[in-house]
């Protein structure tokens, strides 16, 4: 039978950490180290600071990096509870109003009924009706400029023949481009 026999030396840290554990001193140093230490800042609930070109912030006590995207996240997630009426979000239609109201759907019941007493229903319909049409009118702006100023110079066929389709007459379009917006803005109340 053969012997094993322990060749490794043991480094004095090594059988003092060893002494220690077996003492319980779990917590006690072996060794005495120099050189660069950080300075210890004390955080608390809430602070944010920036360290290593990060932004970092303590939340339910756990340090928490944020985000360069958190404020598109806070605006993109439904809450659990309405910022109005602090109720909890359980309906269907909460998600859909919460994106565009900023509220629950029993809230905005409640905001158009309130409406309707003091009588400016009208008003109110007109002013989403007239903000639609402004949206209409800022999407065609820019798709006719897109178009205006994307590149047409010619394209290859399937027979290998380059055809130039650059033959867009800009004074036609940009004269239907005003006849569309002056045609939208007429259907504004």
């Amino acid at each position: 039978m053969s012997e094993s026999v322990l060749k490794k030396e043991f480094r004095g840290a090594d059988l003092q950490r060893l002494r220690n554990l077996v003492q319980g001193k779990t917590a006690e140093k072996t060794t005495v180290s120099s050189g660069y230490t950080k300075d210890y800042v004390e955080r608390k609930e809430g602070d944010v600071w920036e360290e290593d070109r990060r932004q970092w912030t303590i939340k339910n006590g756990v340090k928490q990096s944020i985000s360069k995207l958190q404020s598109v996240r806070d605006v993109a997630l439904t809450p659990l509870f309405c910022p109005e009426c602090k109720t909890l979000m359980k309906h269907r239609y909460d998600n859909q109003f919460y994106k565009i109201h900023r509220h629950c759907f029993d809230c905005h019941i409640e905001f158009e009924a309130k409406i309707k007493r003091e009588g400016r229903w009208e008003e109110y319909q007109t002013q989403i009706q007239n903000s639609e049409i402004d949206g209409m009118i800022n999407n065609y702006e820019v798709w006719v400029d897109d178009l205006l100023n994307e590149s047409n110079d010619g394209f290859v066929t399937e027979l290998g023949e380059v055809e130039s389709w650059s033959k867009v007459n800009r004074e036609k379009i940009l004269k239907q481009k005003e006849e569309a917006i002056e045609y939208l803005k007429k259907l504004k109340k």
